[in-house]
């Protein structure tokens, strides 16, 4: 990508009261329903090819609709490209190959004049005159350098964008491509067929039709019955070979219909399908030639619409593509499918609240840059694919540490709640290891996704203090340590640094059997608070097997656990500890 549109800032047009977005050269747009993914795409499209708003265009019909945009990497190369009175309306607004516009409707129905296109003199920033009107050769360099938008949305048929050739449809940006080469190796031979169509039906056509003759000569004897002296011929003019291929369009070939049909006669699934196998070759056309001579901005919403998973990865792939060969890809979407982890970064996670509006939450290209190289296998393990869809569709998350907890607490709230962990907008997520805990809140929380974690008692006392999630020298760690080393001879258990190792008794019995110990009660009482307040909490008993009243952890352990519930209240499953698992279910939704 040489060029692209690297930020834009938009206020009061629609659900949007004032944001700013980050943009890359692949930018997925992640959000419930209704959270105004669809707006930031109109947004984007409005700032470069503007058109009169009406009133529902403005969130507040007393403030104007403003859009800023920051283009980035305007190189001297691309400059030298451009026309001269182009360059001379960019240079003097450039500054460290960055530019920045701004679009303003002050009020709605103002027609186009009421558009106003500013420039930002980067000598005049914080002045009074740090915006100034576009000069004269500055909207052209802007179309030179962004050409039409390609804007596919979600729920509209997809007929037009697949059967009519023009400049702002996947089929007219895919006869663009191929109509050069054509012209070069076919255009005398189809000139000279054109050539005598236009002598057989022209108005002065050297053998023209004699059917065309006898209308003429019938219908003008007609005319000069009323007007003397006019006469008419029927001119049925020839196109020029770009206006041939202006006509483009598909045409549907199945087994059981080769007569081929319009893809308006498809359904919308089909329409979808054939949409993005264009875009696709457009990818592939790109890919081949490796040109990046422009860059056209692609806005989708929900290009995995209709689509099966496997067709989905390869649209991601395709879309890809086109973000590294003069495209800019901006798309909304609901699926894991469209997002690897190498995406999460520059994923925009769109939220919409009545004090607000739409917002987007912190990603990890702008808010953790640090997290990335502290803890990329970290990142891997959260942005699985097997995760991405829980994590970045979800208004929060709980981290678990152990198969058991993610195999019965989407089930124990189920019960408590009577709504399942996705009504609850929430995500379970398997930690495969309690080390991964810290790692993991501080991704998650820095992305402004709340997170809390469930984690084993042998966790809080090894792991606490060296976590940073208790102070060093906690007095609550160093007197169940202590207590620890009373009783190991008594029960046979080897210690390593104060901490059990698997030997005679296991080190996770150990910790149960720790647990058990009257003396420091207390202690784990204080613990399990001061973890609790950190976003952990802490199984006091060992492990969740304790607190559901030993079951063994296996597949038929908790699939018996799992079919109780379905018949069973929880006081009768797990009595001693049933008001400790809701007080957590309360605790995690909340």
């Amino acid at each position: 990508m040489t060029h692209l549109l690297s930020e834009i800032a938009i206020r009061n047009f629609k659900s949007i009261k004032n944001e700013t977005l980050e943009l890359s050269a692949f930018t997925p747009l992640v959000g419930y329903n209704n959270a105004g993914k669809s707006n930031i795409l109109e947004a984007i499209k409005w700032l470069l090819r503007s058109t009169a708003l009406n009133e529902t265009a403005f969130n507040n019909q007393a403030l104007a609709v403003e859009m800023e945009g920051k283009i980035s990497g305007i190189s001297a190369i691309i400059l030298g490209q451009l026309p001269a009175n182009q360059q001379a309306a960019i240079q003097p607004y450039l500054f460290a190959d960055l530019l920045h516009i701004k679009r303003i409707q002050a009020q709605p129905n103002t027609g186009a004049k009421g558009i106003n296109l500013l420039v930002r003199d980067p000598a005049n920033i914080g002045n009074a005159n740090e915006w100034r009107n576009a000069p004269t050769g500055l909207p052209q360099a802007l179309e030179v350098l962004f050409p039409e938008p390609i804007h596919i949305g979600a729920m509209e048929n997809a007929e037009e964008d697949v059967s009519k050739s023009k400049n702002t449809t996947t089929i007219g940006k895919l006869l663009a491509e191929i109509i050069g080469p054509i012209q070069t190796s076919y255009s005398a031979q189809v000139q000279t067929a054109l050539d005598g169509i236009k002598e057989l039906l022209d108005v002065d056509g050297t053998s023209r039709a004699a059917e065309l003759t006898a209308f003429d000569t019938a219908v003008s004897g007609k005319v000069e019955s009323f007007f003397p002296g006019v006469n008419i011929k029927v001119h049925v003019p020839t196109p020029e070979l770009k206006e041939v291929f202006s006509k483009g369009t598909i045409k549907v070939f199945e087994n059981l219909n080769p007569a081929g049909r319009d893809v308006s006669a498809l359904g919308h699934g089909a329409q979808r399908s054939i949409q993005m196998a264009l875009v696709r070759h457009l990818a592939d056309i790109k890919r081949d030639s490796g040109t990046q001579t422009s860059n056209t901005i692609l806005l989708i919403d929900e290009p995995e619409l209709y689509l099966h998973p496997q067709a989905i990865e390869v649209l991601r792939d395709a879309l890809k593509t086109l973000s590294t060969q003069g495209y800019q890809v901006i798309f909304s979407t609901h699926s894991p499918f469209m997002i690897t982890s190498k995406d999460v970064g520059n994923t925009l996670l769109i939220r919409k609240n009545d004090t607000l509006g739409t917002y987007k939450r912190n990603s990890l290209k702008a808010a953790i840059p640090t997290v990335v190289t502290t803890a990329p296998s970290q990142l891997e393990l959260i942005f699985s694919l097997s995760h991405s869809s829980n994590i970045l569709f979800s208004e929060r998350v709980i981290l678990a540490e152990g198969t058991t907890e993610n195999r019965l607490m989407p089930s124990i709230i189920q019960k408590v709640t009577s709504r399942t962990v996705g009504l609850h907008k929430t995500a379970l997520v398997a930690m495969g290891g309690s080390g991964n805990t810290r790692k993991a809140m501080l991704v998650l929380n820095t992305m402004d996704i709340p997170t809390k974690a469930i984690v084993d008692l042998d966790f809080a006392l090894k792991n606490g203090e060296r976590d940073g999630f208790l102070t060093a020298g906690d007095v609550d760690v160093a007197a169940i340590q202590a207590h620890l080393a009373t009783i190991a001879s008594t029960h046979a258990i080897t210690l390593n640094a104060g901490w059990p190792t698997n030997s005679s008794m296991s080190a996770a019995d150990v910790f149960r059997l720790l647990a058990r110990e009257a003396a420091i009660q207390t202690n784990l009482v204080s613990l399990k608070a001061k973890m609790q307040a950190v976003g952990i909490y802490v199984w006091t008993k060992g492990t969740i097997e304790d607190h559901l009243g030993g079951i063994p952890k296996n597949e038929s352990g908790w699939a018996n656990f799992n079919a109780r519930l379905d018949t069973e209240d929880l006081n009768v499953i797990i009595p001693s500890d049933h008001t400790e698992i809701t007080n957590l279910v309360t605790w995690l939704i909340s």
